[in-house]
């Protein structure tokens, strides 16, 4: 259950359950006995009522009492006929019924003469000879201009459960929605939306969530500059990198024009050492490019003849490995196909460079319903089971089996996790039963919402 629906249950049912409960009470000490005798200007009262009906009869009875609705105060003066009922048509308390149901006004037979019934209340006698009995009572209580006599129970309990849910909802909607848009920044800064703040009105509060606010914001822009800032960093060395290259590759190429044949060998592990160098930087140029966007460029592909298409590619390139694939046609998808052609080649290529050259590499692909799942599986020495998060980040590498002896920089799988998040999708790796590395991609059938509006630039294939 959600914060919001918490605080509204919890301080709707306290808050109807006290008011319910103080009203309750307050009705039942309402309900102690009324003493008739007491009542402030009894004896006025029933002089005017006995004038009224003297004089008007039963119509001027009735006049009078509605006239007179309060004759004294907090006290309500019922004229009941012979038939119990009210001449003005109020209500009658439940304990006066109770006196009533069973008793008529008229004994019946003749009392024995040393026994004189006891008058519950005074009688009036018309000039027809009708009867009326008078009682006293407190006026009936009212809450929020409602009148509560009778059926108190009911109008309390409806009027308590919409107070407090109106009440609850109010401060529900004021405890919780901060911190519901606090959660939302949060997953936007960790989606890599590094502008998010959570911005007013919840910075403006003067509260521990206002102040929550204000630091989570001061945190966001921290990051913000660390990152960009390190982003620039690589950005800019990388690109400070190529000048060099280039003339070093100009150089080389002289070089070995006017070398003999005993320094071949070594201008070739130079040249060698320069590709390496060069790729590496076009490597981190365009994982930097990656890591600073948030959408890619989508367009109908289909991805059964893009991972065909890489799988045929790598059998070229590596005649001696046994590549098979197991797919079968899925249903098109919306991406980048640059992109996610260099995401399945990095971990193809990642799963050539460390299987046993005599166990063949696996590459399947299916649908399910609402994913597209591609699975490249290899038999080479696995990776350690605290490691297999951290070989997507980028530059590392596990210190064990796939170490700095096998080539390659650490990179492409980088590469491929942030396009794979970049179309909505997961990237998972597993240790296979037997030994083996298991790489999982899955891509959404319907395209993720961007996280901002920048788009990414096609990749270039990585080797």
């Amino acid at each position: 259950m959600g914060l919001f629906w918490k605080i509204f249950v919890s301080f709707g049912i306290a808050m109807a359950v006290t008011i319910y409960g103080t009203v309750h009470v307050s009705f039942l000490l309402a309900r102690q006995e009324f003493d008739q005798l007491n009542v402030e200007g009894r004896d006025r009262i029933l002089q005017e009522v006995s004038e009224a009906l003297r004089t008007g009869g039963e119509r001027g009875l009735k006049r009078w009492l509605l006239e007179n609705p309060r004759p004294a105060p907090g006290t309500v003066l019922l004229v009941l006929d012979e038939n119990g009922r009210d001449l003005v048509g109020r209500a009658t308390p439940r304990e006066l019924m109770r006196l009533l149901i069973t008793r008529p006004f008229r004994p019946s037979g003749t009392p024995p003469p040393n026994i004189r019934p006891i008058q519950l209340a005074p009688h009036l006698i018309g000039a027809d000879g009708k009867e009326y009995r008078l009682f006293f009572t407190r006026a009936p209580l009212t809450f929020l201009g409602i009148l509560t006599w009778p059926g108190t129970r009911i109008a309390v309990l409806t009027i308590a459960l919409l107070t407090a849910t109106l009440t609850s909802l109010l401060l529900a909607r004021y405890l919780s929605s901060p911190i519901v848009r606090l959660q939302r920044a949060s997953r936007a800064l960790a989606a890599g939306a590094l502008d998010t703040r959570v911005g007013a009105p919840v910075t403006r509060r003067k509260d521990e969530v206002g102040k929550l606010a204000r630091d989570f914001d001061a945190m966001a822009e921290r990051i913000q500059a660390l990152v960009t800032d390190k982003e620039a960093l690589l950005r800019d060395v990388s690109h400070e990198l190529r000048s060099p290259l280039a003339r070093i590759r100009v150089a080389l190429a002289l070089a070995q024009r006017r070398a003999n044949d005993a320094a071949q060998p070594d201008l070739e592990r130079i040249e060698r050492e320069t590709e390496r160098l060069d790729e590496l930087v076009g490597r981190v140029m365009t994982l930097t490019r990656l890591r600073t966007a948030t959408a890619p460029q989508r367009s109908p592909l289909d991805f059964y003849d893009l991972v065909a298409g890489v799988v045929a590619d790598a059998r070229f390139e590596h005649p001696n490995a046994r590549i098979e694939f197991d797919g079968r046609n899925v249903p098109e998808i919306l991406g980048s196909a640059a992109d996610l052609k260099s995401a399945v080649e990095n971990v193809l290529r990642n799963a050539l460079i460390h299987a046993e050259s005599a166990e063949p590499i696996r590459v399947e692909l299916d649908a399910t319903r609402d994913a597209i799942v591609l699975r490249v599986l290899d038999r080479g020495p696995g990776v350690p089971n605290q490691d297999l998060k951290r070989i997507f980040e980028p530059f590392y590498r596990a210190d064990t089996s796939r170490d700095h002896r096998k080539t390659g920089q650490g990179i492409g799988l980088a590469i491929t996790s942030r396009v794979v998040e970049l179309h909505g999708g997961t990237v998972t790796a597993a240790n296979r039963p037997g030994g083996g590395l298991a790489v999982t991609l899955r891509l959404p059938l319907q395209p993720a919402p961007a996280v901002g509006s920048e788009t990414v630039a096609p990749l270039l294939v990585q080797h």
